[in-house]
């Protein structure tokens, strides 16, 4: 709520907007920008680690699909868990640089605290993936280390 009453006040402020429907649709705009880009982010990742024609078709698929057509600028905590499902998505599918485990598990923390609390399952398959990856490479304190840096993240934001 805080971050959409942010948007509001600064249209008044800088836009000089003072009707209700204006103020409405207006952060419906600034809500559809956010998630394009979310999308942006992770059809790049996509894009980048698997492969050019896969990242096509999520896109395809993500234009086409008339429920992502409306969560995107719905004013709902769930369409905010949606954005930041996609960002740590994107996080954990991209090694460039070393693994983001602990930005991916961040993300999903920051969509179940101040979004749906639900989504914080979402991170779950990502999480068991980096426990059966540190189990094989024998990694298991950086693995731990890592995921405990997300839940710490995710802690900072909840306080």
């Amino acid at each position: 709520m805080g971050l959409h009453s942010t948007i509001i006040v600064l249209a008044r402020l800088f836009l000089f907007v003072r009707s209700k429907t204006v103020e409405f649709y207006l952060l419906r705009v600034v809500l559809a920008l956010v998630s394009a880009a979310c999308e942006t982010k992770l059809y790049s990742t996509i894009g980048r680690v698997l492969n050019p024609r896969i990242a096509l078709i999520f896109l395809i698929i993500m234009a086409t699909s008339t429920g992502m057509f409306h969560a995107s600028v719905s004013y709902l905590p769930s369409s905010f868990a949606m954005y930041m499902t996609m960002l740590g998505t994107a996080a954990f599918m991209d090694w460039q640089g070393g693994l983001r485990t602990a930005q991916g598990i961040m993300w999903f923390g920051i969509g179940a605290v101040l979004g749906w609390p639900f989504a914080g399952a979402l991170v779950i398959p990502f999480i068991i993936e980096e426990l059966i990856l540190a189990s094989v490479t024998e990694s298991g304190i950086e693995c731990t280390r890592r995921i405990v840096d997300g839940f710490v993240r995710s802690l900072i934001v909840l306080v």
